[in-house]
């Protein structure tokens, strides 16, 4: 019996549509830092007539803390706020765009309130900072400029404004990476009375009030325990020695950002900065 003439259809397989390609954000300048970028944005506003420093993780960075920046902040005076944001806004730096805030809140910020800016095509990001919120005096800023140009609070105010805020994390980073002494601070801060806990009650307010409506379960907010300035200066200075770890022997390590006899950070052109 001859076998039954089967014919078999291989089935047509379409064609596999390419995935879409997108170009990703470019490398800022200075290894990723964006040096370069938030200088040019700093020289533009001082050349509208608007004061402004560098905050914050970057101010830190500067002042030998080490620690990992996501974005700059820029400070500028709360009258210039709107100001400042209308010319970033306008085109006339044409690199830079806005773009939506932070959806998330940071512990005791209100970074996810301000506006924030973006590189066009590069991973740069920077926010504005009202002078308030940084408890930076203004009129005028008292800057430090790096070796590249960028300006930062001088170490007194940024220093007096963690002691004044309580911000007990970033004012040991300051400490550790300036390696200041306690003479220091009797010289150059006010350790007279108590932190400003009427600067910490409107933070918290303005902190509540956009948490209103947003789902968040839980926002760290502002730390409002009263402490006495030079008792908290001289225990965090003291402490120094205290902050080493395993990896930064006191055999070699003034603290645990320094070694022992290094230059003061802000002293060097780095380009990180």
């Amino acid at each position: 019996m001859l076998a039954p003439n089967f014919q078999f259809t291989v089935p047509t397989v379409p064609p596999v549509e390419e995935a879409p390609t997108y170009s990703p954000d470019q490398v800022p300048s200075c290894g990723g830092h964006g040096t370069l970028e938030i200088l040019e944005v700093t020289r533009f506003l001082e050349a509208h007539g608007i004061e402004c420093c560098v905050v914050g993780v970057s101010a830190l960075i500067f002042y030998g803390a080490g620690r990992v920046r996501d974005e700059w902040e820029l400070c500028v005076p709360d009258d210039k706020v709107r100001e400042a944001v209308s010319l970033l806004a306008s085109g006339s730096l044409d690199r830079i765009h806005p773009v939506p805030p932070l959806a998330i809140p940071h512990p005791s910020s209100l970074s996810h309130t301000y506006h924030r800016f973006k590189g066009k095509g590069i991973h740069f990001y920077f926010i504005l900072v009202p002078a308030h919120d940084a408890h930076i005096p203004a009129a005028p800023f008292r800057i430090q400029r790096s070796m590249n140009g960028i300006p930062y609070p001088t170490l007194q105010v940024l220093m007096q404004s963690f002691l004044d805020t309580n911000d007990d994390v970033s004012l040991c980073d300051c400490i550790d990476g300036s390696n200041v002494s306690e003479e220091w601070g009797r010289r150059y801060l006010d350790l007279e009375g108590s932190n400003d806990l009427e600067w910490a009650n409107r933070m918290n307010q303005r902190a509540k009030e956009a948490a209103q409506g947003k789902g968040w379960l839980f926002v760290h907010y502002f730390p409002t325990q009263r402490i006495n300035r030079r008792e908290k200066w001289e225990s965090r200075v003291r402490s120094k020695k205290g902050r080493l770890g395993w990896t930064t022997p006191d055999s070699l390590f003034d603290t645990r950002f320094r070694l022992k006899g290094s230059p003061d950070p802000w002293t060097q052109k780095l380009m990180s900065c």
